[in-house]
């Protein structure tokens, strides 16, 4: 969904008037037109939809207690998803995890020394520094699978060790690594680069709201999640864990920061449409759910 067309879609169901909308997304008179031509089956939607919005939260924990729980698909004998994301493309191996020397630091240290850092220098993340982010947050350390059922073992929990969440990097400043957006393999612990276009560092600037710590970072994290993955298992209820289990990684990465003196800020507020269209995915099967800014403090 383009700029004017989300502008459009946001004031109009506001009830804003055609000039004030026409101001607001930058529209002609014949782009307004149509607009109002191609977008009128969305307004309704939306309209019908934002009046269930307003008792979404207190209905979403009512509605995943277990007393409104169905059998789960792995009970009724659906297939299992599968626990690693494959995308084909140039890959870039990361140092490897046994390698790296892990920094020396107290975990009093790393949790009385974090912040929310929004301010970086333009030192470069080195490519040992990013492997050890993504060792703490993404990385695999083994792989269990059969025709029942597979999972993974990571360095954050997951209810039912199902890790529904996968890592891309908008990555603008790593020693050996080309500016450009990535998805990380945690099992072969590798990059793969995504081709998005020349001027995908704006698109990503512009999805997470033109927040300037995206723009200055060495690296921002965007953590998508495949409900699938949990929802096997739990249900709705896999709803609740998806954003629990992005909270542990989150975590893990702000102190994994603090090792390397580098610091980071977790982002809630992102325009769902343009990042989920950013990384590729449909914003239903696979969402982003997540997002953080990392860089050397200044």
């Amino acid at each position: 969904m383009n700029k004017k067309t989300y502008e459009y879609l946001f004031y109009k169901v506001r009830g804003a008037s055609k000039e004030e909308i026409m101001k607001q997304a930058k529209l002609s008179e014949a782009e307004y037109e149509s607009l109002e031509n191609s977008q009128a089956d969305t307004i309704k939607e939306i309209q019908k939809d934002r009046d269930r919005a307003v008792e979404i939260g207190p209905d979403f924990v009512k509605l995943t207690r277990y007393i409104y729980a169905h059998i789960s698909p792995q009970q009724e004998g659906v297939p299992r998803p599968n626990a690693i994301k494959d995308i084909p493309g140039e890959s870039i191996a990361l140092p490897a995890i046994e390698t790296l020397e892990m920094p020396k630091i107290s975990l009093h240290d790393a949790i009385s020394n974090r912040r929310s850092t929004r301010q970086y220098s333009e030192e470069e993340l080195t490519m040992e520094e990013l492997s050890f982010l993504l060792w703490a947050g993404f990385w695999v350390k083994e792989l269990k699978s059969n025709e029942r059922v597979e999972f993974t073992l990571r360095n954050v929990p997951s209810a039912g060790a199902r890790h529904p969440l996968e890592c891309y990097l908008m990555i603008n400043r790593v020693r050996g690594i080309k500016e450009g957006l990535y998805h990380y393999h945690p099992l072969k612990h590798e990059l793969v680069k995504l081709e998005r276009g020349e001027d995908i560092a704006q698109q990503v600037h512009a999805a997470a709201l033109g927040q300037e710590m995206v723009a200055k970072s060495a690296v921002t994290f965007i953590v998508s999640a495949i409900p699938q993955r949990t929802a096997w298992r739990y249900v709705q209820r896999a709803y609740r864990y998806l954003y629990l289990d992005a909270g542990h990684v989150g975590q893990n990465i702000s102190l994994a920061c603090e090792a390397i003196g580098a610091g980071a800020c977790m982002i809630g507020a992102y325009q769902d449409e343009d990042m989920n269209e950013v990384i590729g995915v449909d914003g239903r099967e696979e969402f982003v759910i997540y997002a953080f800014s990392v860089g050397k403090k200044a």
